[in-house]
């Protein structure tokens, strides 16, 4: 059984104190902040005026022009990002301790106070069955990443069934309208709908996915006849752990899913992060974005 879940004030300050540098700092350069530093690039230059920030003058040209002169720096416009968060019954999945969903709440955790840092925001759409089940507006100040990481703790259960994440793609696509970036946590089950409500959304949005796993769904110890049942769908089935055979078929069944998955990732242009319940994500999800964006393939 997992563990209780924290709370969301606790679950950020875990966060910030374990992981919070760590990843901004291998983020860095990626693009830049709206706070300038002194060193910073400059796009206007004027005459000082009272309230300027005393690490905005220019010396040397000060002195050629016999007043104060100041650099402005550059701002960018405020980035708005969203996160999709799959709260469907395989996210309850987890094998080590946690659940994917408890990893994908402190993944979100992660992603906000980065945004946060660097005066961006982020909003939050969690779907159980499709539909956009709960909806946060993007803000950028601490008490919002709390309010949001409080209700997606204690929303209410789902009902059952697949989940049709290429329908809340489809829906949060109509409600991000601005470019920005859309970082989605999901185990992303495979349907005929997926690529191209990705492929949609990618028009407009750069896309994280980060698809969450647990060991146990890929690796089955060999006890002999074990029971199986859908999370989802409810369907049992019986199989034989021990049996070569079914072990064999196990793994390439796997295995063909989540080639699928990576190619129709790779084709809609989106950044495809892979992480455990049982492994570190920091490390994994920096790196995937401290890279270049994906282009997107002729075929999507």
């Amino acid at each position: 059984m997992a563990p209780a879940a924290q709370s969301p004030d606790a679950l950020l300050r875990r966060v910030e104190l374990r992981v919070g540098r760590r990843l901004d700092g291998l983020l860095q350069g990626e693009r830049r902040g709206r706070r300038p530093g002194p060193g910073g690039d400059h796009t206007l230059t004027r005459v000082y005026q009272p309230g300027d920030d005393v690490r905005w003058l220019d010396w040397p040209l000060s002195a050629r022009a016999g007043e104060p002169m100041v650099r402005v720096p550059e701002l960018e416009p405020v980035l708005t990002a969203w996160a999709l968060l799959d709260a469907s019954p395989s996210m309850a999945f987890g094998t080590v301790g946690r659940t994917k969903l408890d990893l994908a709440r402190e993944v979100m955790a992660g992603i906000g106070l980065v945004l946060r840092r660097r005066g961006d925001r982020l909003g939050i759409a969690v779907t159980s069955t499709g539909g956009l089940d709960l909806l946060r507006s993007p803000r950028g100040d601490r008490r919002g990443l709390i309010a949001a990481l409080g209700a997606i703790q204690h929303r209410p259960e789902g009902g059952s069934g697949r989940t049709d994440l290429a329908k809340a793609v489809t829906a949060l696509g109509r409600i991000a309208r601005h470019r920005g970036l859309v970082a989605i946590l999901s185990d992303f089950p495979l349907s005929p709908a997926l690529e191209q409500a990705l492929g949609v959304l990618g028009r407009k949005q750069e896309i994280v996915a980060i698809e969450l796993r647990d060991p146990r769904e890929r690796s089955l110890p060999s006890v002999g006849p074990l029971s199986l049942r859908d999370v989802e769908t409810g369907r049992a089935v019986l199989v034989d752990t021990a049996d070569p055979k079914f072990v064999a078929r196990f793994r390439a069944v796997n295995d063909a899913a989540d080639n699928r998955r990576a190619e129709i990732l790779r084709r809609v242009g989106a950044r495809h992060v892979i992480l455990s319940t049982d492994g570190d994500w920091v490390l994994p999800l920096a790196r995937e974005l401290g890279r270049p964006p994906r282009l997107r393939s002729k075929a999507a």
